[in-house]
C-alpha cells in the first residue's frame, strides 16, 4: 500500500497543495452534521473485501469518517491510527485494535482524494506531541 504515490489527475494534484495550505474542501453531506461540523468528501464505496459486502457512502467530515449504508459506522478521527491508499481501495487502521476498515471507490484518483482528506484529518485529530524542533520554554522564578 502506498498513499504517497498519486495519480496523474490535476484535481488530486490541486488538492494535496491545497491540503498542504490547511484548505479543506467543503461538500454537501448527503446527512444532517452536528452543529460545527463539516463534510469533506463523499464518495460511493463497497465496504469490505468480499462480494456480499455493503454498498453506501463514505463520507468524512472533520470530525467523523462515516460509511452510510444498510449498516452505518462511524469512527471519530482521534480512533484512527493511520490510513492508506491501495489502488481504488482506503484503508484505515485504527488505534488499539488489528481491525481494518476497507473501502473500494470507483477509481484510484477517487480514493487518492479520499485517503490525502482522511489523512489530513487524522493528522490534525491527534494530540500535539513534543519533538526536537519544539522549543521547550522554562519559567523563570
Amino acid at each position: 500500500m502506498d498513499g504517497s504515490l498519486l495519480p496523474d489527475d490535476p484535481a488530486t494534484i490541486e488538492l494535496a497543495a491545497r491540503l498542504q495550505r490547511g484548505e479543506l474542501p467543503r461538500v454537501t453531506a448527503p446527512d444532517p452534521l452536528a452543529p460545527g461540523d463539516e463534510c469533506h468528501f463523499v464518495s460511493p464505496v463497497r465496504f469490505g473485501r468480499r462480494r456480499a459486502d455493503q454498498y453506501g457512502h463514505m463520507v468524512l467530515t472533520s470530525g467523523w469518517l462515516k460509511f452510510r449504508g444498510a449498516v452505518d459506522v462511524s469512527v471519530a478521527w482521534s480512533q484512527v491510527a493511520d490510513v492508506q491508499r491501495a489502488r481504488r481501495e482506503i484503508v484505515v487502521s485504527l488505534r488499539d485494535s488489528r481491525r481494518l476498515l476497507r473501502f473500494s471507490c470507483h477509481s484510484e484518483a477517487e480514493a487518492a482524494r479520499g485517503a490525502l482528506i482522511a489523512q489530513h484529518l487524522t493528522q490534525s485529530a491527534q494530540p500535539a506531541t513534543a519533538d526536537s524542533e519544539t522549543p521547550f520554554r522554562h519559567a523563570a522564578l
